[in-house]
């Protein structure tokens, strides 16, 4: 690449030598000397009396375009670069000289020389032109050949940069240019990589043999839609729909491998907004160099993102395969500034998926299970690929070379690497009360049993008897209903499910679902049961009345969309296949609906004098010093009360009697209790 660029350039000091020469004489006050220029392109001949003898330098410049065109074949950087840019050889040389001219300084310094005007540090357009073409209709082609859409500019193999004393309309001539180093990079034969994006935004995915892909619904299917899409010519954006970990970049990765590509992945939200257009065109350019794929992992995005037309417009510009990694709420965005943005959406995994996948996984992982083991951590664990990967591997890792499956060591693993944002919606319960401590009758004992029963053996149902082709996709979960007065036990009880289950519980927080703008409260209902999917954990819906109350009859748009808001609960708690609990003080406005749909309903009624009685004695501790006039069996037969209640009176006591420095006493209990009837509005209660 050299030899043409001295050559050219040599020919253009002959052509203007009257303007940088003096006879004999050096340049003086010029950075140049012209030895420095001899040792750059060689002796020049000395300015004759007339015209400079022009036949020397053509007959140079046309030996070294015949030896660029021989050494620039298809398996060289410019030939590739030809190839996939579709440049004529007149754009390619001039492109090539403009690189050499910035990779080698002494002749870059030579240029300085050459157009006199030692300010500049970037050649302009102008003098290029001026340096590689023949005649005046060859400066004419390549003026031509920088047009906006010419490829050249439109693939961002060169930037024209603006002079700041013609700002801001420089004209094209005048623009100062600059090749970029990943093009410069692929001239030369090495990997076009360049430095145009911020550190850490895009990493690239290496050729190699196709990894084990993990196991997808349709995965055939989706990767014959990337191929229809991904066509060489005009290839149209897809966009792979899912949540973090469900394979998007997977199969990205899958198929450019199949088609013999790399792969780039870009995030968008790590490119600088006020640069993010020049990035984006050159993380588009650097793939096509590359012959790659672009992998663009798009967030959830602002509805308003000034970002979304650049990107529809660039798309449109460098012929790239793009895969779009997005989130279902980054979507409609997507499809509003892509006109032609192919969807497709990766959903949750089928049983049958996912019991493909967890047996492929555990067998790279070395681990050997039972059948029914496996149906019961399929029905528990409803990850994504890639969480369910990593947790696996973590699990080996610690368990070291044992050959057996520790279910509590994976379901630590899963919890690390699971980011649920379930925490965004429900705050974590836990209880340090155990089954004795709950005083209930003997009939709610009995339906707690039969819920503690059907969630421990719901898998050998549903599987191993085969009733779960009799209830379908359906009916799967176990949704209960505790209704009964406040403090008889109700939260309690959940708690303790879900500890005898070895469950979290998570009280949903419904102050952060229920939103007043339209089509919110849906949204954040959908990221519940989603986040509540992924993880075996227990839902409870406390005082849940305002949730699910029974639907209206449609008198205004108020009353509409309210109605909206408990159907498409309905359909995500039919859905769900894990555990919730709804409790409620009153038990009559839950919509009938619901009522259907709830596999169990416990009412927890007041407690009975004698239950009143084991709840007050409950309450004494070794500590605790009671006076000789206290009668627990008194207080239980007089007052009506929750065991939250008692609770409550009994600690007030204890707190009277600290102040009194004595026993606890019987008038201290009346006036603790008297003051917790009174606060609920039952001072004059039996």
């Amino acid at each position: 690449m050299p030899t043409l660029a001295r050559a050219l350039l040599a020919r253009y000091l002959c052509r203007y030598w009257f303007r940088a020469v003096q006879a004999g004489g050096e340049l003086g006050d010029l950075f140049v000397g012209l030895d420095e220029v001899r040792a750059a392109v060689g002796d020049l001949p000395p300015p004759p009396p007339g015209l400079p003898d022009a036949a020397t330098v053509d007959a140079e410049v046309a030996a070294a375009r015949a030896e660029a065109a021989t050494a620039w074949g298809a398996g060289t950087g410019p030939g590739r670069l030809r190839a996939v840019a579709a440049l004529d050889a007149e754009a390619l040389e001039w492109l090539v000289v403009a690189a050499t001219l910035q990779g080698h300084p002494g002749l870059l310094r030579t240029s300085t020389f050459a157009w006199a005007d030692f300010a500049r540090k970037q050649p302009t357009v102008a003098f290029l032109i001026e340096l590689c073409a023949d005649d005046a209709p060859h400066a004419a082609r390549l003026e031509r050949a920088l047009a906006p859409d010419a490829p050249l500019r439109r693939l961002g193999l060169v930037a024209l940069g603006e002079d700041r004393a013609w700002q801001p309309d420089t004209p094209l001539l005048h623009r100062p240019v600059a090749v970029p180093d990943s093009v410069g990079r692929l001239l030369r034969g090495d990997p076009p990589l360049g430095e145009a994006l911020p550190a850490g935004a895009l990493t690239r995915e290496t050729r190699g043999p196709l990894p084990e892909a993990l196991v997808l619904d349709a995965r055939d299917r989706l990767e014959a839609v990337l191929t229809r899409c991904m066509r060489q010519v005009d290839p149209a954006p897809v966009a792979l729909v899912g949540p973090p970990g469900s394979g998007r970049r997977t199969l990205a990765r899958a198929w450019a491998l199949r088609q013999g590509r790399g792969l780039h992945v870009l995030s968008l939200a790590a490119l600088e907004p006020a640069g993010f257009e020049a990035q984006l065109l050159a993380a588009l350019r650097d793939a096509l160099l590359d012959g790659a794929a672009l992998l663009l992992r798009a967030a959830e995005l602002p509805a308003q993102d000034r970002r979304l037309p650049i990107l529809g417009r660039l798309l449109g510009r460098v012929p790239v395969p793009v895969v779009i990694a997005a989130d279902a709420g980054a979507l409609p965005q997507l499809l509003a500034a892509l006109a032609e943005l192919r969807v497709v959406e990766l959903g949750a995994l089928s049983r049958e998926s996912r019991t493909r996948l967890l047996r492929h996984l555990l067998a790279e992982n070395a681990f050997a299970i039972e059948a029914q083991q496996l149906a019961r951590l399929v029905d528990a664990y409803r990850l994504t690929a890639g969480d369910l990967d990593r947790a696996l591997g973590d699990t080996r890792i610690e368990v070291g070379d044992a050959p057996g499956f520790d279910e509590r060591i994976f379901d630590q693993a899963v919890r690390r690497q699971v980011r649920t944002r379930l925490g965004d919606l429900a705050q974590r319960v836990t209880t340090e009360q155990t089954w004795d401590d709950l005083v209930i009758g003997d009939e709610q004992r009995s339906q707690i049993a039969e819920i503690r029963a059907h969630a421990r053996h719901r898998t050998q149902v549903f599987q191993g008897f085969g009733l779960g082709a009799r209830v379908g996709g359906r009916g799967r979960g176990l949704a209960c209903l505790f209704s009964g007065p406040p403090g008889t036990g109700k939260t309690m009880t959940a708690a303790l499910i879900a500890r005898d289950l070895g469950l979290d519980l998570f009280q949903v927080d419904l102050s952060r679902v229920v939103d007043k703008y339209v089509g919110e409260t849906e949204k954040n209902l959908a990221r519940l049961f989603a986040e509540a999917s992924r993880l075996p954990v227990v839902l409870l819906f406390d005082e849940a009345d305002s949730l699910f109350a029974a639907r209206t009859k449609v008198e205004s748009s108020n009353d509409r969309y309210a109605n909206l808001e408990v159907n498409y609960l309905l359909q995500l708690m039919e859905r769900h296949e894990g555990i919730s609990i709804l409790t409620t003080n009153q038990g009559t406005g839950i919509d009938q609906a619901f009522m259907r749909r709830l596999r169990f309903r416990v009412h927890f009624p007041l407690p009975t004098p004698a239950e009143r009685l084991h709840l007050w004695r409950a309450m004494i501790t070794p500590q605790c010093a009671l006076a000789d006039d206290v009668d627990l069996e008194w207080l239980a037969r007089r007052w009506e009360m929750s065991g939250a209640l008692i609770r409550n009176a009994f600690v007030r006591a204890a707190f009277l009697a600290a102040e009194a420095g004595g026993p606890i006493e019987q008038a201290m209990l009346v006036q603790a209790t008297r003051a917790e009837l009174a606060e609920v509005g039952r001072l004059g209660s039996r």
